[in-house]
């Protein structure tokens, strides 16, 4: 029998039983969870307030439950919105990997967002830089985030890819790719221990005061870990989740930093000198992270592709080949 085929009765019922939700609604719901605030959320969605808030009773009404606690004030999502909130956000990721892939053919453009440890922003600095040069309408957004922060941003889709530590608390969920070695300096004014060109070892510095990063940083984790090889107590004096803090805090004579070489180079100032630490046992490993998936989104597929070119000749290449 020649003529169209058409969808049966069951396959007919299964269509009217999606709720009437569009993505419009979706972006309003990640958009509040973003902002945490209506009228913020409305300005970012371009809507009015009401017009907002009228997409989020129609969802509700849809899906038979609450999604948003009620007050004059947004006061966060139920339990139901939590879960529809994290479908929300892997959606609006696929429609963004189904609109770059139909580009794909052409130019790549768009939007590339990556959170960075605060070591590595040297390093995000020069790939964005190198990544420019061949692919120049992708726009790359560096945040400076914890490791904690940057893995769960990636969960959350909030995050296309990371730059963060790779060997010390590695994430066995994250496709991963090597690009530097992280080896430390001492920092301070030019009365550091030894004075010397031969690597200060860690034990010397026992009793050193010490402007250091604070303990939420997997920066300080690998620091501490460090000193407890060497079987030193750290003298901690001042404590700071910036690089510029700590550099500016040893600036004033009465304690030093410990700074990756990388960042040491970026953000020294003048009047302080630098002595190299001994290199760890496992030097920690800096490079890109993102969620396993296949496939991965076009920008983020070009950012990898880019940065494992830029490194086949280096000895990480094949350090960590998944």
């Amino acid at each position: 029998m020649n003529g169209p085929v058409y969808a049966s009765h069951q396959g007919s019922s299964e269509l009217n039983s999606i709720p009437p939700i569009d993505l419009a609604d979706l972006r309003v719901l990640v958009a509040l969870a973003d902002f945490r605030h209506f009228a913020k959320a409305a300005d970012a969605c371009n809507l009015s307030q009401p017009a907002l808030s009228a997409r989020i009773r129609k969802m509700e009404h849809a899906l038979k439950t609450p999604l948003v606690e009620r007050s004059r004030r947004f006061e966060g999502f139920t339990a139901a919105g939590e879960r529809v909130l994290a479908r929300a956000r892997q959606l609006l990721n696929d429609v963004d990997g189904l609109v770059q892939d139909a580009k794909s053919g052409e130019t790549l453009s768009g939007l590339l967002r990556i959170g960075v440890i605060p070591t590595a922003t040297p390093l995000a600095g020069r790939l964005a830089s190198s990544l420019s040069t061949v692919h120049p309408n992708i726009r790359l957004r560096a945040s400076s985030l914890s490791s904690r922060a940057i893995e769960q941003g990636l969960k959350e889709f909030a995050l296309d890819a990371g730059i963060t530590y790779l060997n010390t608390e590695p994430n066995p969920d994250m496709k991963t790719l090597p690009l530097a070695r992280e080896r430390y300096c001492l920092v301070g004014t030019a009365q550091l221990p030894g004075n010397g060109t031969i690597p200060l070892d860690w034990k010397d510095l026992a009793g050193v005061p010490l402007a250091l990063m604070t303990p939420d940083m997997q920066n300080r984790r690998i620091l501490n870990r460090a000193f407890a090889a060497a079987g030193v107590e750290p003298n901690v004096g001042f404590e700071a989740n910036s690089f510029l803090a700590i550099v500016s805090r040893a600036s004033a004579g009465d304690v030093a930093a410990i700074l990756p070489r990388t960042m040491a180079d970026m953000v020294c100032m003048d009047g302080l000198a630098r002595r190299d630490l001994a290199e760890l046992a496992a030097p920690p490993v800096i490079g890109l992270i993102a969620a396993r998936r296949v496939p991965l989104l076009p920008l983020v597929a070009a950012l990898w592709s880019h940065a494992a070119a830029c490194i086949a000749e280096s000895d990480l290449a094949s350090d960590n080949p998944t």
